[in-house]
């Protein structure tokens, strides 16, 4: 007879279901149709963290050689901000500053030297860490072994913070910043089994701690989502709720686990879902075996749900339909369901749990693009207004973008499929405008700044850049949007070819 999980234990990162019935569910694979590609990582000299001081060009960290005043700002400065990835040292590697001309639409920029670029170090497995966050003074960023601050305007570096111990690496780093918090899982090489605090404005450390999560620590296990006060984390078969700023006990997940449904996985963002799998485990009922899926809308505060969705499963069915991994929204309430009759986005109600509508065509394309950060929204989809829009592939190399209606669930528009060109949405730039950073990889131009027409996709120019901003920046690089600034930051470093230049920090003009 299978055995019962003892109650206030989570369940494997994927469906939730109880682990009498054998191995995990597996997750689908996240990134349906993205190319997840293994790249070797250039490898940085090691430097001793410093707190301002000055220097030249290969000079420790915080020592950055002073460019002009900053003119009167005529249009939107876009700060492109791409942090070096640091593998195999316990510092982080020299920063470099020069000031570009106007005539190639650089403002200031700081490249990676080329003599680094060719040092390789051992592929690690982490999820992409994703941290980037904003105070009043500063954007800091989480890069594999710490946080750095800099000046928004400037550039400048303000502080650098190494993650405790001499060989951990960052994995999973959500993206909410209330009270000026930063949260960071880490671990040593593919683990990630710790999780620590930070006081955004100074870099100080305020806690850590080890997650111990028992039989599988690697970080596609992890997932860690952050909803303002609270964050939960599931990390082997725990699941956890902290305060962010103490690190104490919010509230136990394994009191809301019943004898058919686990703790379940959560994503965090805009509101706090949980999604799990659930199966009835009494022998003796008439419907042993019967299972379904819940997605339910959980109080931060206490853990309880305000409402829970139930998604039946088909009786012939080997698996779940419903996968934390798949919330590609938490408000509105967006989730990708895959079936035995294919994938198929639909939304539930903010407010009921409700479905208020399910999308038609099913995808916007044959698959559906996302990266691999647990316990957080899509970064390839937005919502403006009433209009949810999402970036999609047509087989592996094809990007678009589409529309949808939320009420509806019509499909507006979608834009042309392009090789090696990505749309990333930026909902935060506000005035119900659609626009998006467009990558333009393995193309003769470069990536721009585009605004879509609400009622036909139709795409315009805002801004193009020279094609060495894209050449010189990872293609998994993610832009943020923060008073009328677009930060596009990611915690690996480039590839490049030949003589390329590659790009830790770029700062681009908005206007021709």
């Amino acid at each position: 007879m299978p055995h019962m999980p003892p109650q206030g234990h989570g369940q494997p990162h994927g469906y939730g279901r109880p682990p009498a019935y054998g191995p995990p569910q597996q997750p689908p694979h996240p990134g349906h149709g993205y190319p997840q590609q293994q790249y070797a990582y250039p490898q940085y000299p090691t430097q001793q963290y410093a707190h301002g001081g000055s220097g030249g060009p290969g000079g420790p960290i915080g020592a950055f050689p002073q460019g002009p005043p900053r003119k009167k700002r005529t249009g939107l400065i876009v700060l492109l901000v791409l942090a070096v990835l640091v593998l195999g040292g316990t510092g982080f590697g020299a920063w470099y500053m020069f000031l570009g001309s106007a005539s190639n639409n650089v403002l200031w920029s700081v490249p990676i030297p080329q003599s680094e670029l060719g040092q390789t170090a051992a592929t690690q497995d982490k999820a992409e860490t994703r941290g980037t966050w904003f105070t009043g003074e500063a954007v800091v960023h989480a890069v594999r072994d710490g946080i750095k601050a800099y000046d928004p305007d400037t550039g400048q570096q303000l502080w650098a913070t190494a993650l405790p111990g001499d060989v951990t690496q960052a994995c999973v780093a959500p993206e909410d910043s209330t009270r000026d918090i930063g949260i960071v899982a880490y671990g040593e090489g593919t683990l990630c089994d710790h999780v620590a605090a930070y006081d955004l404005t100074s870099g100080k450390e305020l806690w850590h701690k080890d997650l111990k999560p028992g039989d599988s620590s690697s970080a596609s296990d992890v997932s860690v989502a952050r909803v303002g006060d609270v964050v939960v984390i599931t990390a082997g078969n725990r699941t956890r709720a902290f305060d962010a700023a103490d690190g104490t006990s919010a509230w136990d997940p394994g009191e809301y686990a019943t004898e058919d449904c686990g703790s379940g996985t959560f994503v965090g963002g805009e509101a706090l879902i949980r999604v799990r799998g659930c199966m009835i485990m009494d022998f003796d009922d008439p419907d042993y075996g019967k299972e379904w899926d819940e997605v339910a809308s959980i109080d931060p505060a206490t853990g309880k749900a305000r409402w829970t969705y139930h998604h039946a499963l088909p009786e012939d069915s080997v698996g779940g339909e419903l996968d934390a991994r798949n919330v590609i929204s938490t408000s509105p309430l967006v989730l990708l369901k895959n079936g035995a009759d294919g994938e198929a986005l639909f939304s539930l109600d903010d407010e009921t749990g409700k479905v208020r509508s399910e999308f038609s065509p099913r995808t916007p394309a044959e698959y559906v693009m996302t990266d691999d950060s647990a316990g957080a929204p899509w970064s390839e989809a937005a919502v403006v207004g009433d209009t949810f829009v999402i970036g999609a592939s047509e087989r592996t190399e094809k990007r678009l973008m589409a529309a949808y209606d939320l009420d509806s669930g019509k499909q507006l528009w979608k834009t042309e499929a392009v090789e090696y060109r990505e749309l990333y949405p930026l909902p935060a730039a506000g005035d119900g405008r659609i626009l998006a950073y467009m990558t333009n990889n393995d193309s003769d131009k470069g990536p721009a700044l585009v605004e879509l027409d609400a009622e036909d996709g139709a795409i315009t120019t805002v801004v193009e850049y020279p094609t060495d901003v894209d050449k010189g920046m990872s293609i998994w690089a993610r832009p943020y949007w923060h008073e009328d600034r677009l930060y596009v930051s990611a915690v690996d470093a480039p590839i490049t070819f030949g003589d390329e230049k590659a790009y830790s920090l770029v700062a681009l003009p908005t206007t021709d």
